[in-house]
C-alpha cells in the first residue's frame, strides 16, 4: 500500500468518531486529490510504520470502509461481531490465516455449536469479505477465503401471519402503546430499527405519511393507515410530544424505543394471544404480502418495503394460495 493511501485511511480513521459518513467521504476525495501530487514519504524514526500495516490498523479501516460505503449499523456491527468471533478462535496474525482455517472454524460452528446452515453460510460470508478487502487493498499478499466453499441453505416458506393472528394480536394489547406499535408495523412495514427511528418531525398527520430514512442511509416515505392513526392519536394522550421519537423509550419523551424493547413487547402480546413464531420482522413480510393480495403491483411493493430489487421484495412475500408467477414475470422475466 502507498505512503498516500496508508495517510489518507489514517486520517480517515481517526476522524471517523467525529465526522458523518458524508463528512467522511468528502474529506477521502478532498485529501486524494490535494496529495495526488505530493510525495510522501516517513522518517525512519516514525513508529506508526508497523501501526500502519498491523492488523489492528488493518481491522479499524475495514471498520471504516463498512461505513463509507453506507451499509446500516446493525450490518457492520454483525460482521465485527463475526470477525472478531473469528480472531479470537484463531489466534493467528491475518498474513497466516489459511483456507483450511476458516474451513475449520465453519466446521466447529456446525459440529459444536449447532448453527443453523443459514447462520453458517452469514459468517463465511463475513469472513470471507473481510479477508478479501485485506487482500485487495494490500494488507496480505493471498486469500484465504477464495476457495472456502459457500455452505447450501434450503429455502423455506416464510409465513406471514394470518388474519384472524393479526386480530388476535390486536385484541390482545392492553395498553396504546402496544396498539401503536403493532399498526405501524402493519401499516408501514417498516424494519423495527426503522420503527425505533420514526419521528413526530417527520410525520405529517394531514397526509398521514412518515418519512423514513433506510438501511444504506436510503430515505422513503411511508403511510399511516387509518387504524394506525387512531392508534397513534390515543398513545399521544398519554403521551404528549410533538418532537423526538414518535414511539417513546422507557425513560420517557425524547427518548427512543429499542429494537430489543420492541421484540420483547411482540413477543408478550403473541403469547397473550396465544400467536406463535411472533417477531417484529415478520409484520414486515405481513404487510408486504397483504399490500400484494389487495392489489399493489409487485414493483410498488418493492418501493413500499424500500428493496432495490424485485428478486429481494419476493423472498418477503408469502405466496402460499396465490399465484405469484404471473406477477413475477411482469416485472422481472
Amino acid at each position: 500500500m502507498e505512503m498516500k493511501e496508508q495517510l489518507i485511511n489514517a486520517v480517515i480513521r481517526n476522524m471517523e468518531p467525529e465526522l458523518e459518513v458524508s463528512q467522511l467521504r468528502k474529506l477521502k476525495i478532498v485529501l486524494t486529490i490535494n496529495l495526488n501530487h505530493l510525495s510522501v514519504e516517513k522518517e525512519s524514526r516514525d513508529l506508526v510504520i508497523y501501526d500502519e500495516s498491523s492488523d489492528i490498523a488493518a481491522y479499524k479501516q475495514y471498520f471504516v470502509s463498512m461505513k463509507l460505503r453506507g451499509l446500516a449499523q446493525g450490518t457492520i456491527e454483525l460482521a465485527m461481531r463475526t470477525v472478531d468471533r473469528f480472531n479470537r478462535w484463531a489466534k493467528k496474525s491475518y498474513s497466516d490465516v489459511t483456507t483450511q482455517d476458516i474451513r475449520l472454524y465453519i466446521a466447529q460452528r456446525d459440529m459444536v455449536d449447532h448453527l443453523s446452515s443459514a447462520t453458517l453460510d452469514r459468517e463465511r460470508g463475513a469472513i470471507c469479505r473481510f479477508f478479501k478487502w485485506l487482500f485487495e487493498e494490500d494488507y496480505i499478499t493471498k486469500d484465504p477465503g477464495r476457495r472456502v466453499e459457500k455452505i447450501k441453505v434450503e429455502k423455506r416458506l416464510k409465513k406471514a401471519f394470518t388474519p384472524v393472528e393479526i386480530e388476535l394480536m390486536r385484541n390482545a394489547c392492553r395498553k396504546p402503546k402496544e396498539k401503536a406499535v403493532i399498526e405501524l408495523l402493519l401499516s408501514t412495514g417498516c424494519r423495527v430499527t426503522e420503527l425505533t427511528l420514526l419521528a413526530m418531525e417527520n410525520y405529517d398527520q394531514q397526509r398521514g405519511s412518515i418519512t423514513v430514512i433506510g438501511k444504506g442511509n436510503k430515505e422513503r416515505v411511508v403511510f399511516v393507515s387509518a387504524r394506525a392513526k387512531v392508534a397513534i392519536d390515543n398513545y399521544l394522550v398519554i403521551k404528549p410530544h410533538f418532537e423526538g421519537p414518535i414511539l417513546c423509550g422507557l425513560k420517557g419523551v425524547g427518548t427512543a424505543m429499542t429494537a430489543n424493547g420492541i421484540q420483547k413487547m411482540i413477543k408478550e402480546i403473541a403469547k397473550r394471544a396465544n400467536v406463535a413464531h411472533a417477531h417484529p420482522h415478520k409484520f414486515r413480510r405481513t404487510a408486504a404480502t397483504l399490500a400484494l393480495k389487495r392489489g399493489m403491483s409487485l414493483n410498488d411493493v418493492r418501493r413500499f418495503l424500500g428493496h432495490t430489487s424485485v428478486d429481494t421484495t419476493l423472498q418477503y412475500i408469502d405466496t402460499t394460495g396465490s399465484d405469484l408467477k404471473l406477477e413475477h414475470e411482469k416485472y422481472v422475466a
